[in-house]
């Protein structure tokens, strides 16, 4: 995290922070509510806000920069191409639980024909 990214991210929370909404943008469309879950900075980190975790499936798939606890973590090495971003941690899902990976087997069926000879002696 580099200060200026820091401090731009406070000066934005706190100018959505200050506004009244509803926030009217025309006749048809309005603003409602506003709130921060994801913080992604230059050094490509990606962090939530109080209260929102990263899944397990992002947290392994970007490899996590703190601990993965109760299935979730609140910082990742990258920033995701696509959503989920940061959810609420009451919403997040249980990491699956890992199962033995299956060996690779091949089941063959075929069918033989022995002839044995009679001088065969052990």
């Amino acid at each position: 995290m580099t200060d200026i990214s820091t401090t731009l991210i406070d000066v934005l929370r706190a100018s959505v922070n200050g506004l009244t909404y509803p926030v009217l943008i025309s006749n048809v469309l309005s603003v409602t509510e506003v709130k921060f879950t994801t913080a992604c900075y230059p050094n490509s980190t990606c962090r939530c806000e109080d209260q929102y975790g990263w899944s397990c499936d992002q947290c392994l798939a970007f490899e996590s920069c703190d601990n993965i606890t109760d299935d979730s973590c609140g910082c990742i090495k990258a920033i995701p191409p696509y959503g989920p971003f940061c959810q609420p941690i009451t919403n997040l899902t249980a990491c699956p639980t890992p199962y033995p990976t299956p060996e690779n087997a091949l089941n063959l069926q075929f069918t033989m024909a022995i002839t044995f000879d009679s001088n065969f002696n052990e």
